[in-house]
């Protein structure tokens, strides 16, 4: 079964509870006749089509079974309207054919729209007809697709009402100054891998980065909720959120901060990406003042070396620029690790280095020389735990 199909029964589930006003489409594109079926930009036009249809109903979802077939959810459009729709997707479909065969409801039609309260049982069958096909061929375990635009209402309500504290991770970024490392804060993230494996495992979720960037603050939300309800509980220097500018100068993060008890003042570290500084210089600003006022700090997350010799990090003032680990690093020319040093050097006082991504001995050789105190990474864990000497 399909996370799609699994979002589907799941969705029947409320529809039974509360069928009042609602009906479903039964789109069967799986019954055109061969050499007829359906392309995939077939499929994402007829999305598109139904999203721009039902963008002014108050209740909409729509969902695709692993044999193709279509099904669309709705309340408080007209019936007109609705059978308009549904006949523009079947030109799309069929072009200028004709459906040939008997649907799961028994008529010789390419779309059935069923009354929630009325008709809510012919649905079941025909969604269990065709889960069961396909585990009964073996198809079951679907090859897993890259994001399309018909995945963003499910990945959306999976990251609103799903607890995601079992996605969560989090990687301390160590103090370096002595010879047995400390942790100086934890950086927590949301792993997308563990949302696809736990919520949507047929659905590669970073296979359309367009897509997967529209549901960023969508991403965010859920980890401050997440995070929230835990964040308490550790006894940790400081804890950092990988999140994009918009959230932190928003609402919900906000909401987050203030909820924090008053011993955690000034251990949140937000973390924003240099991609998002660049994108919105004007903003940063704007998060520089607030920082100061509500008291958490600024990381700037994603800088290469090369960075330095086009930004300057000196204006915003963040606490940390977080600088990845490259094995160029080892082996610079003589101008390039000037402009580096540089750098480094001319962050000012209040800013830290923090060498990322340190899977590699000669990472803490780089640091060592470049005077950089802070070092996150594999094997930076690794010192951690064993207590080796670095």
């Amino acid at each position: 079964m399909t996370e799609s199909e699994r979002a589907l029964l799941h969705e029947m589930q409320k529809i039974k509870k509360d069928p009042l006003g609602k009906r479903i489409i039964h789109l069967c594109a799986s019954q055109i006749e061969k050499g007829a079926d359906p392309k995939v930009n077939v499929v994402e036009k007829a999305t598109a089509l139904l999203q721009r249809s039902f963008a002014h109903s108050p209740y909409y979802r729509l969902f695709r079974a692993n044999n193709g077939d279509i099904f669309v959810a709705y309340s408080h459009v007209t019936i007109s309207d609705v059978l308009e729709v549904c006949a523009q997707l079947e030109k799309m479909f069929l072009g200028d054919g004709r459906f040939n065969t008997r649907n799961p409801y028994g008529e010789y039609a390419f779309f059935k729209i069923c009354d929630a309260g009325t008709e809510y049982d012919k649905v079941m069958v025909a969604i269990r007809a065709i889960i069961a096909a396909a585990q009964a061929s073996g198809q079951d375990n679907q090859p897993v697709k890259n994001m399309m635009p018909e995945h963003l209402p499910m990945l959306s309500e999976v990251l609103r009402t799903k607890d995601m504290r079992s996605c969560i991770f989090n990687q301390p970024v160590y103090f370096v100054g002595e010879k047995v490392p400390s942790i100086e804060f934890l950086e927590f993230s949301v792993s997308t891998k563990q949302i696809q494996l736990r919520f949507m495992p047929d659905v590669n979720l970073q296979g359309n980065p367009w897509l997967f960037h529209a549901l960023r603050d969508d991403f965010d939300v859920a980890t401050l909720r997440g995070i929230g309800s835990e964040i308490t509980e550790y006894r940790h220097k400081g804890f950092s959120l990988n999140l994009s500018l918009n959230t932190v100068l928003g609402r919900e993060f906000r909401n987050f901060y203030d909820q924090l008890p008053t011993r955690m003042a000034g251990r949140i570290v937000a973390e924003i990406h240099k991609t998002d500084m660049v994108q919105n210089m004007g903003a940063m600003r704007d998060l520089r003042k607030l920082a100061d006022a509500r008291g958490f700090k600024i990381a700037i997350d994603g800088v290469d070396w090369h960075d330095f010799e086009v930004l300057s990090f000196k204006r915003l003032r963040p606490d940390f620029v977080k600088l990845s680990w490259n094995c160029d690093l080892v082996s610079l020319p003589e101008a390039d690790l000037r402009i580096l040093v540089e750098g480094i050097h001319g962050l000012g006082e209040g800013t830290q280095v923090v060498l990322c991504r340190c899977d590699d001995p000669r990472a803490f050789l780089v640091a060592r020389g470049l005077r950089i105190r802070y070092v996150q990474g594999r094997l930076a864990d690794h010192y951690f735990r064993t207590g080796d000497e670095m």
